[in-house]
């Protein structure tokens, strides 16, 4: 079988043509191939690279975290040695007072004994017992209360009278029979022993209730007060500044009932609360006066335009359009007014800057191999335009 067999609508040409065209093609498609081949290489390092991209997101996703992890454990590792700490000084604690409070008892307890002694009135030796022991069946009252999330003031207060009382005894009577040192020593005993415990026993209510150290109250009180200052001088400037504004704000504040309490001074509450407006309160108010949020009016948005629109015109040049005498590209393509076209053969007059192209008479570039060509419409209008000025 010949080519001209193969390709019938091409039996006039001669088979060198045919030959020619059979490599041509032949050529073509081991180009394609080529082609072909590397697009696929190509993607294949594509793939390859996105799969190493994503393979290192993974190990770096997987090291973060197990860094996370790592980070959580030191974190719950420390929590638990610090809770452990705790515990131990607690459980410390509580073996010290206690240790602290038989010794005084100890101390004190024979001291009020030999004060009560009689031989004719023996029972008065059972006095001692009830004036120490009644302190400390009030501080087991109040760990019970503590215990039970009641208040435990009224117990540790009574606590502390009865100890007071039973120091009393022992100091009138140490003092009185073996000197001053053995009255304040037993003085000492009977009130240091429910005090030490009453202490303890303290810990475990601000542990309970979660109280806030005195410095950091303090400290929150004081940047509270710098906090209200800072306002009030705000609001002064805000009213001083723009008096309409102010007072609809006011108005709006108590409508909502925005009332700030008055401050403390010293130990008394300054009589009267005041009307302070909140932020999104003067907001609304400055939105409802000027129409526009706080800082801004009608003529303070007009003088900035009017400034960015100055500063446009001294970066780019003027912004209102292209000149007067300009002329459209069009003129320059389509026939004069006798007939007889502008092209680079027959060029205008070179008037510089005719139709708004450096230097080049008016005349349009030549087109090149491969521009693009005019639409069809385009080619209608210009002769509908040339004809108009022929007309």
């Amino acid at each position: 079988m010949s080519v001209t067999d193969l390709h019938p609508e091409n039996s006039g040409s001669t088979y060198a043509e045919s030959l020619a065209r059979a490599e041509q093609l032949q050529a073509d498609a081991e180009a394609k191939r080529i082609k072909n081949e590397g697009e696929r290489r190509r993607q294949e390092l594509l793939d390859q690279k996105a799969a190493a991209r994503a393979q290192r997101e993974i190990q770096r996703d997987l090291a973060t975290a197990v860094d996370e992890q790592h980070q959580r454990d030191e974190a719950r590792r420390a929590a638990a040695a610090a809770q452990a700490r705790a515990a131990k000084s607690a459980a410390t604690w509580r073996t010290a007072a206690k240790a602290i409070a038989i010794v005084c008892v100890v101390v004190s307890l024979p001291m009020q004994v030999m004060a009560f002694w009689d031989p004719h009135a023996w029972f008065l030796a059972a006095a001692p017992f009830v004036l120490e022991g009644v302190a400390w069946a009030l501080l087991c009252g109040a760990q019970a209360a503590i215990d039970e999330g009641h208040p435990s003031w009224h117990y540790r207060l009574g606590a502390l009278l009865q100890a007071l009382t039973a120091a009393a005894i022992n100091y009138a009577h140490g003092s009185a029979e073996y000197g001053m040192a053995t009255g304040i020593g037993g003085a000492l005993c009977s009130v240091v022993g429910p005090m030490i415990w009453d202490l303890h026993e303290h810990g475990r209510i601000v542990r309970r209730e979660g109280h806030t150290p005195r410095s950091v109250r303090r400290a929150e009180r004081r940047a509270a007060r710098a906090e209200v200052h800072r306002l009030d001088a705000v609001n002064e400037a805000r009213a001083a500044r723009d008096a309409e504004v102010w007072e609809r704000a006011l108005d709006l504040a108590a409508a909502y009932g925005e009332v700030r309490p008055g401050r403390r001074s010293g130990l008394r509450r300054r009589k009267g609360s005041k009307v302070v407006p909140s932020e999104k309160t003067y907001t609304r108010a400055c939105v409802e006066i000027h129409g526009a949020e706080p800082g801004s009016t009608a003529d303070r948005i007009a003088h900035m335009r009017t400034a960015k629109r100055a500063v446009r015109v001294a970066l780019n040049g003027p912004v209102d359009g292209p000149q007067q005498d300009a002329k459209p590209q069009v003129d320059s393509q389509t026939p004069a007014a006798d007939g007889k076209a502008t092209t680079a053969r027959t060029k205008a007059p070179k008037t510089p800057h005719e139709d708004g192209r450096k230097r080049n008479g008016g005349t349009p570039p030549r087109r090149r191999p491969g521009t693009v060509k005019y639409h069809p419409a385009a080619k209608k209008q210009m002769a509908l335009a040339a004809a108009r000025q022929t007309d």
